[in-house]
């Protein structure tokens, strides 16, 4: 009988092989925001593409303040004026300056700039009181960015910073991957949608919202496909149609052991390929990892804390590696252990807390509640701490490894 069960890092490889990266799209770059580049980009020109000032001064030849000092000064004449967006077609001779303007092109000839403020000027006159060398106040072509060189790697997110590389190579569309849509579903008899009367036995579906405004956080659309109930064709009908139509699902609920817990029969009844039907892992470790027509689908635990830890710890790499990003892994530190946690870990605990600066140490403070099913439990939650399995109780002060969500 084939083995599902397995440590958080294998399933996680196990999940990644089985995930490829969308096809791609030419969109135009006030619509490169957050989307993931599918080719290397390479500058088409220098930036910036001529020397040019980052102040507004003048500009002369060095040489001509050699001997310059408060005491004694060197008065140059002001051959003409440089707003930004123009060139001079002259070449500055030695006993003048010109005046320019912040990014305005040094003319040829001139080599240094000095600043408005730190001069005289009067009667087409300019007084300098201190000696410059070459390439003083010089923004030097090319200083930025290189012709050829890669700005921007393949699989990386179009950030602010990039998205103004892009521009300033007047680079007007670019290819990236396909945005993944991905589809949501909730599982249960018990399940009730907000706004519908609260009855005896029933809930409130949390997990929605919570799944929908995480992948919203991480830049990708999401489709509430409804609540199906605990009925094992019912369920495999869904998945087989949702599979169909979107490039992900994540399903909540049904991955336990439970007599009405149908979920991998029924992704197995559709077809599917198990990968994974548990983790070694306190809380998250109910799950059912599978590929259904070469589509990844994740089904969590219906416990709201567990199944955002199995989220992000599994979910969101794969989901990343989908997009096509270089960066897909979760971000991993030390952290040290702000206070003792007591209970035992047979196997590996994830902890849910945050993160504070205190005399250049990363102190992580674990949340009130820590519960399978606790929704509170994510309720500030930026860092997943991790105590090895085996371990008992923890001291405050012990460095432990800690994933960034």
């Amino acid at each position: 009988m084939k083995n599902y069960v397995f440590d958080l890092d294998d399933a996680l490889a196990l999940m990644l092989e089985r995930c490829r990266c969308l096809d791609t799209e030419v969109v135009p770059v006030d619509k490169a925001s957050g989307r993931v580049l599918a080719v290397d980009l390479k500058a088409r020109y220098d930036v910036p593409l001529f020397d040019k000032s980052p102040l507004d001064g003048y500009a002369f030849h060095a040489a001509d303040t050699q001997s310059v000092s408060g005491e004694k000064p060197v008065r140059l004449a002001v051959a003409e004026e440089i707003p930004a967006g123009s060139v001079s077609h002259k070449t500055l001779k030695h006993g003048y300056a010109v005046k320019i303007l912040t990014g305005a092109p040094i003319p040829e000839g001139a080599d240094a700039v000095v600043k408005f403020e730190d001069t005289i000027a009067a009667d087409g006159y300019v007084t300098i009181f201190q000696s410059f060398h070459a390439g003083d106040n010089v923004v030097r072509r090319g200083e930025d960015v290189r012709f050829s060189e890669v700005i921007a790697p393949k699989g990386t997110v179009v950030d602010e910073a990039i998205h103004g590389m892009i521009a300033s190579q007047g680079i007007s569309a670019v290819e990236v991957y396909r945005v993944p849509l991905i589809g949501i579903i909730s599982q249960g008899n018990e399940l009730l949608d907000p706004g519908e009367t609260l009855q005896s036995g029933k809930i409130y579906n949390s997990n929605r919202y919570m799944l929908h405004s995480a992948l919203k956080r991480e830049n990708l659309p999401s489709i509430y496909l409804g609540i199906v109930p605990d009925q094992m064709e019912r369920i495999s009908e869904f998945l087989q149609t949702a599979v169909s139509m979107y490039d992900a699902v994540i399903m909540t609920g049904g991955v336990s052991v439970g007599t009405y817990d149908y979920t991998k029969d029924a992704l197995e009844r559709a077809g599917a390929e198990i990968l994974v039907d548990k983790i070694r892992m306190k809380p998250g470790s109910s799950c059912c990892l599978a590929v259904l027509k070469g589509v990844p689908v994740f089904g969590l635990s219906g416990n709201p804390s567990a199944a955002m830890t199995t989220f992000h710890l599994v979910a969101v790499p794969a989901l990343r590696k989908i997009c096509g990003r270089n960066d897909y892994m979760l971000q991993k530190i030390r952290v040290c252990l702000a206070e003792t946690f007591k209970k035992k870990s047979p196997v590996l605990r994830v902890l849910k807390g945050g993160l504070s600066l205190e005399d250049g140490n990363a102190l992580f403070h674990l949340n009130q509640h820590q519960e399978n099913g606790s929704v509170s439990a994510m309720k500030g939650t930026g860092i997943f701490a991790v105590i090895p399995a085996e371990s008992g109780a923890v001291k405050a002060g012990t460095m432990l490894d800690a994933y960034i969500i």
